[in-house]
């Protein structure tokens, strides 16, 4: 029999999860139930809701209050959303609306991490005493270069496990995944809750990066691959692609960690354009915003002008015969905009941010050495200089053209810059020349992709023997004097972090293992010293400043704790 909900506001709230693909009574929505059930003669629903979200308020307490206003017709209302809805419901939401209508005991937890309250003053919960709560906000990290596990500390449970975490930049409806951490450094399963509840207006649409999508033709159609460890959207956000060339379209729903659904496949062929959109569900519904275009490789065209060889691609981009899984495309753009800056350099797909590290360093200390090194010809071809083991005396001159392997949404696979477009007309064209005239010398872009030493590549950039310092706490004073002398003397500094094996070390730094930074300089701030860094990937760095950028001071003694080297030069 169908349900026969007599309260208004709980048939709104009905009506509205089956217009949903996925109805639920979730840990967040649940308390919309419980303000509808808890308003009366003293308390408007609002006024119930706000009271039912306070910082730091009890499940008991919420109940209570929720059963103080709950008449004979809306205790039936919530026995057929349990009886009868066919609703999926969290474990805590479903135990909350037994209890309200005496079916069941309130538990006062549910597995080691509840969520409480609509985040409008915080993310409030409850975990173990002492473990530390984790979070992403899974609708901003697509736009990063987020893992799904980079995660930020956003409070502690006090003694009787109740916790208030708060987060940068969050914003109505915004998708929050969390995790406890306990002191031995095991972890609670993921949840996901949505900020503020999902009955509340939504602020921000949400965002698909299609840097990480590849299309690729086959027989039956073009597949769809991407990055699973990275978001692509938000949960539950719905993709649209839609043949620029047939009008066909096939909408997707991202899955509770943004990825797309496996297997997924469009029609089309090789050659095709896909115009990509995204629709949280309450923004952009008619799906008008395109996010951007992905071009299936293949089809008619070619490279235009002077063609020379190319360096092979990294061997995780080959196919099993060795030929590209990615084309080549000639970028037209300025070889500089403005003087050359770190701020320029993006690392791309492949393990070397030695390489970009290195450059941006380079780029910070001698922007002139940059411009020295690479030439345009009057062919249209470059000539990139590089000396041999650091030694001027031996020049290596590189010619090359400026095709670049790209990926499906146009932008290069490789290294790019992050000076401005990344389209083949405007994208400032020195990092990745160099990056590509480097692939050249050493054999392939496999050959530069594996790791390498940030000391060496400015070395060979500047033709001077290259030097190493061990970091390690107690070095402070002894480090914040070597990069000052360096820096001051125009000579160019990097800095490497320990190897994956210490992984653990660096959760919820904002600093990653394995992984080489460019050194900026140092400075002294109320007594304590900071050394400045820049991640090559131009982003995802500590501090959470808000901007993004890759650029961030760290406190002297995090990072004789967090790095392991010091590449300079003699």
């Amino acid at each position: 029999m169908p349900m026969r909900i007599a309260d208004s506001r709980i048939r709104s709230f009905v009506e509205t999860q089956k217009a949903t693909t996925a109805p639920k009574i979730s840990d967040s929505n649940v308390i919309d139930l419980l303000a509808a059930v808890g308003d009366g003669s003293r308390a408007t629903f609002d006024k119930m809701k706000a009271d039912l979200t306070k910082p730091g308020i009890t499940r008991a307490q919420q109940l209570e209050l929720a059963k103080s206003g709950l008449t004979r017709s809306e205790k039936s209302d919530i026995g057929q959303l349990l009886d009868k809805s066919g609703f999926a419901m969290d474990p805590g939401a479903k135990n909350f609306l037994e209890a309200l209508i005496d079916r069941a005991p309130l538990q006062e937890t549910f597995g080691p991490l509840t969520i409480t309250g609509d985040q409008k003053n915080g993310i409030a919960g409850i975990a173990k005493p002492g473990e530390t709560i984790e979070a992403i906000n899974l609708s901003t990290a697509p736009s990063g270069r987020l893992h799904l596990a980079d995660t930020m500390v956003i409070g502690t449970a006090d003694a009787s496990g109740k916790f208030l975490g708060t987060m940068p930049d969050v914003k109505e409806g915004d998708m929050i995944r969390l995790r406890a951490r306990a002191a031995d450094g095991s972890t609670t399963d993921w949840i996901t809750i949505q900020a503020k509840g999902i009955e509340t207006r939504d602020t921000r649409n949400a965002v698909v990066n299609l840097e990480r999508v590849d299309l690729a033709a086959t027989a039956d159609g073009i597949t769809v691959t991407h990055n699973t460890k990275r978001p692509l959207s938000e949960p539950g956000a719905q993709i649209r692609f839609v043949n620029a060339r047939t009008g066909e379209k096939v909408d997707v729903t991202a899955t509770d960690v943004g990825s797309l659904p496996a297997g997924l496949k469009l029609p089309g062929k090789a050659g095709d354009e896909f115009k990509v959109s995204v629709s949280d569900g309450k923004n952009n519904v008619d799906h008008a915003a395109v996010t951007g275009t992905l071009k299936v490789p293949g089809g008619t065209g070619g490279i235009v002008g002077v063609d020379l060889p190319d360096p092979k691609m990294h061997k995780d981009e080959m196919n099993a015969d060795g030929t590209p899984k990615f084309k080549l495309e000639r970028f037209t753009g300025p070889l500089f905009i403005n003087e050359p800056t770190p701020a320029d350099v993006r690392q791309g797909a492949i393990g070397n941010c030695y390489f970009p590290a290195a450059l941006a360093s380079v780029a910070h200390i001698n922007p002139q050495a940059i411009k020295d090194m690479v030439k345009q010809n009057a062919d249209g071809t470059y000539t990139v200089r590089f000396f041999e083991n650091g030694n001027r005396s031996r020049p290596v001159d590189i010619k090359l053209d400026s095709d670049l392997y790209v990926r499906a949404w146009g932008g290069p696979i490789y290294g790019s810059s992050l000076g401005g477009s990344t389209s083949k007309e405007s994208m400032e064209l020195w990092y990745p020349l160099i990056e590509k005239a480097y692939a050249q010398w050493k054999g392939s872009y496999d050959a530069i992709g594996n790791g390498g030493s940030a000391g060496r590549v400015m070395s060979e950039v500047l033709g001077r023997s290259q030097g190493y310092e061990w970091v390690s706490p107690g070095s402070e004073q002894r480090l914040f004097d070597r990069i000052k002398r360096d820096i001051d003397r125009g000579i160019p500094v990097a800095a490497g972090t320990h190897g994956s094996d210490q992984a653990s070390l660096y959760t919820n730094t904002g600093v990653y293992a394995n992984h080489a930074y460019s050194v900026l300089g140092v400075e002294e701030k109320n007594g304590e010293k900071f050394v400045k860094l820049r991640n090559p990937w131009g982003q995802s760095e500590a501090g959470n400043d808000g901007k993004n950028d890759g650029f961030f001071s760290l406190p002297m003694k995090d990072f004789t704790k967090l790095y392991s080297s010091l590449y300079v030069l003699n």
